[in-house]
């Protein structure tokens, strides 16, 4: 029943009743192979090869925090074995497309993944948060047919000669040395070199990936090209990495509080970043994020659900007290009530509780 690269036709558990692994995700290591086999059983039997694909929306009694852990995988996946894995392009876009469904139906839940989900790998995260903010951030653009999902295996694929040193980059307290200096220049080209190797022809895939850190000021790289040589769907991504960039900490810098990352970016409208961008950025995201922090009024630390009627009254669930434990369960508060406003954003690190206590508030 278990084939690695495939994917499950059923749901696994462990002996006490815990769901290891969802029907319709995959198999990625042989170590996880070996895991459900010595800890796994079968719901029920697989079904037929013919039965319909399950769609990543289906599955009604799960968070999409699971989902979202099991495309980091996915992503892995891709970025370590784009020259032996068969299908390179097909399973990059299978991602792409599976990201397009979560944006359109589940879009607060997606956003607050971003912040929320833990990741082990920290190039894997980057990537897929930041073809994440770009699958929201094309809802309501008019693209030719199929830029979309281009735009977002970009994204996914732009990073993928560097995938190692990225991870070394974020553990390191140190600021890059000349030899890392060196490889982070070359990787959008090294980059698109070996997306050819792995069978990818599209022009545009490669146009956006060798040109996403080129900069509207004219000294991006690695060709210094000037503002009106850059593709906008290349602009945008660039805008996306760097906001997915500001919103995660380094040895040697602290993540940003995303209402500050999110300020600093539209401080340079114009300048550095398309205002029309950056506009719809602050338009999707808010000024306080779906799996952002807060503290209210009344003195308690909360985590934002969505948008509410104004930017400044989110819907919000209380978590706890500033000075006391966490509650039971996380409580629903209205922002707009006096008591109750928002007195300003926090980090995460205040909360003091784990992501499973939070993800039933984003339910599929």
């Amino acid at each position: 029943m278990l084939s690695i690269g495939k994917e499950l036709q059923m749901d696994v558990f462990s002996e006490s009743g815990c769901l290891l692994l969802k029907r319709g995700h995959y198999v990625l290591t042989p170590e996880l192979k070996q895991k459900l086999i010595k800890m796994g059983f079968a719901e029920s039997k697989p079904e037929a090869k013919t039965a319909e694909k399950p769609n990543i929306n289906d599955h009604k009694k799960h968070s999409l925090f699971e989902d979202i852990s099991f495309l980091q995988l996915r992503v892995r996946n891709v970025l370590y074995h784009a020259l032996t894995a068969q299908g390179f392009e097909a399973k990059v876009m299978e991602i792409a497309q599976a990201l397009i469904q979560l944006a359109e139906k589940q879009r607060d839940a997606l956003i607050a993944s971003i912040f929320l989900v833990p990741f082990t790998e920290y190039s894997v995260a980057h990537s897929l948060h930041t073809a994440a903010l770009l699958s929201i951030l094309t809802r309501h653009i008019t693209l030719p047919p199929k830029h979309r999902e281009t735009l977002i295996c970009a994204a996914l694929t732009m990073n993928i000669a560097q995938v190692e040193l990225q991870n070394e980059l974020f553990a390191q307290a140190d600021r890059p040395d000349d030899g890392q200096r060196q490889a982070i220049f070359d990787h959008p080209i090294m980059s698109s070199a070996i997306l050819r190797e792995a069978g990818i022809e599209d022009q545009l895939w490669h146009t956006l990936v060798q040109t996403h850190h080129e900069s509207w000021q004219g000294n991006g790289y690695p060709f210094a090209l000037p503002r009106e040589q850059i593709l906008p769907p290349a602009h945008m991504l660039h805008l996306a990495d760097i906001t997915c960039a500001k919103l995660l900490p380094r040895r040697y810098r602290s993540a940003l509080l995303p209402a500050t990352a999110l300020g600093h970016i539209f401080q340079r409208k114009d300048t550095e970043f398309d205002q029309a961008f950056t506009t719809m950025l602050i338009k999707e995201l808010g000024i306080y994020p779906p799996g952002s922090f807060v503290r209210l009024a009344s003195e308690e630390i909360c985590v934002v659900i969505s948008a509410g009627a104004k930017p400044s009254e989110p819907l919000v669930a209380a978590i706890r007290r500033a000075d006391g434990p966490p509650y039971g369960t996380p409580l629903l508060r209205d922002t707009g009530k006096p008591g109750l406003k928002v007195t300003a954003p926090c980090h995460a690190s205040e909360a003091k509780v784990r992501v499973s206590f939070l993800a039933h508030l984003w339910k599929s």
